[in-house]
């Protein structure tokens, strides 16, 4: 058998017996995850110049490459799931020696095939930006993205059904991918922003999906060597120890409610408001920017604290194990004070009732005290969408210390149906509202 240092995967917990090697993988995994995300963003100002379209079409191109992903993500995701209820179910009424075989060959197979999947699409993505011209091949590049949102529905989805233990630290790497990629983003801006002297941007969107490349690739060579490592003609399948062969072990109860909902809450209800509504609608234009760059830094830190907690520090984290029995939050005082972050869902639900009231009643004394008052507003447009970061971290880690890991992909597929669809409403709700604000009319 191929030599590993660590337990067990059903055994270890993701804490401090885990593996450093799938540590690593998941991490990347996670800095990998929303790399198109980013692109469809924070590069859409270069890539718009690139293709030669107008500055007037900026608001339309981007929701057009957002839209493009987040559709076709989708349904790529529903397959994932149903591949994890198909393979869970055939683990449940197979014997020991036959449960690693089906969680092996059909989701950790699929799982490694998807991260060279989301490496290719990236090298694809760019090889279609360099070609066509000077007009470039927007058409081209439209559908690469959206076949990016598909790996990536279905690359996210098997991430989370491979080995539920480490969820905590894949979200600490995707939470850390803004930071890394921002620096990238800065630097290459710093060197190439000139310009005068350089063609900055082609170069800077070029830079961004090489930065892609190489972070996709590293993610899918460590996934690859974590899940193949004991691979060799001596090991069989049910010996293999990084493999976390769970059916419905577990089972739904009351202490599952809470970090479901704060699960559906925290992703459901987010781009329903930002950044369209808040800030977009109600801060200081001039503020929108540093609001960005402060909750790049701020959203670093929950997931990233949730996962030192569950490696060094069990009894303080949402994710809390005794002798190998998931405890609920109930049980333990670190578990009560999880219990009492319920209170974000509620700040947060308020936070958007008060953002939409606050531009329907301009004259109300709660509007004149938000909209386009710079400390009020910022200060709230922030608590929004750290309430949404603390409770993705902390709910989460949540199913899996309530003992709901098998049940994970559940409130997760609902929130991304909320986020999505109701992402496309406050589309529609912005264009509306500017259709009859008297301040967005046109003056002939």
């Amino acid at each position: 058998m191929a030599q590993h240092n660590c337990t067990e995967a059903k055994e270890n917990y993701g804490g401090k017996f885990s593996c450093p090697l799938l540590i690593a993988a998941y991490v990347f995994a996670g800095l990998a995850m929303m790399l198109n995300i980013r692109l469809s963003y924070s590069s859409a100002p270069y890539a718009l110049i690139r293709f030669r379209l107008p500055e007037n079409l900026f608001s339309v191109f981007v929701r057009r490459m957002a839209s493009a992903l987040e559709l076709w993500c989708l349904p790529s995701m529903l397959l994932g799931n149903i591949m994890d209820l198909g393979v869970k179910g055939a683990i449940g009424s197979a014997n020991e020696d036959n449960k690693k075989w089906w969680k092996f060959y059909c989701i950790i197979w699929s799982s490694i095939i998807c991260q060279w999947l989301n490496f290719i699409t990236y090298v694809i993505l760019l090889i279609v930006y360099v070609i066509g011209g000077d007009q470039g091949r927007l058409t081209t590049f439209y559908w690469t993205i959206a076949i990016s949102g598909v790996v990536f529905g279905i690359n996210m989805t098997l991430v989370y059904s491979v080995d539920f233990y480490y969820i905590p630290v894949y979200i600490a790497g995707e939470n850390s991918f803004p930071i890394v990629t921002s620096f990238m983003h800065y630097l290459s801006t710093l060197m190439f922003g000139n310009r005068r002297k350089w063609n900055s941007d082609y170069l800077i969107v070029m830079i961004d999906i090489g930065v892609a490349i190489i972070i996709s690739f590293a993610a899918a060579v460590i996934w690859t060597v974590g899940y193949l490592c004991e691979v060799d003609d001596s090991t069989e399948v049910k010996d293999m120890k990084h493999i976390h062969a769970n059916g419905f072990d577990g089972k739904f109860s009351e202490h599952l409610i809470s970090p479901f909902l704060m699960v559906i809450v925290g992703m459901g209800l987010v781009y329903a408001i930002y950044p369209g509504i808040a800030p977009g609608m109600i801060v200081p234009f001039y503020l929108i920017d540093k609001i960005e760059m402060v909750l790049l830094i701020a959203t670093f830190f929950p997931p990233v604290i949730i996962a030192i907690l569950r490696k060094h520090a069990s009894d303080y984290s949402p994710t809390h194990f005794d002798r190998g029995k998931a405890q609920p939050w109930s049980t333990y005082t670190a578990g009560v004070f999880y219990l009492s972050l319920n209170i974000l869902m509620v700040i947060k639900i308020l936070l958007a009732a008060i953002f939409i009231c606050s531009l329907h009643y301009r004259d109300s004394s709660i509007s004149r005290s938000i909209v386009n008052q710079p400390k009020m507003s910022t200060a709230l447009s922030i608590t929004f969408y750290m309430c949404h970061e603390i409770l993705l971290a902390v709910g989460f880690s949540g199913v899996i210390g309530n003992d709901g890991g098998d049940f994970i992909l559940i409130p997760q597929y609902i929130g991304a149906l909320f986020m999505i669809f109701l992402a496309f409403y406050s589309e529609g709700y912005i264009n509306e509202y500017k259709n009859h604000d008297p301040e967005h009319w046109s003056i002939d």
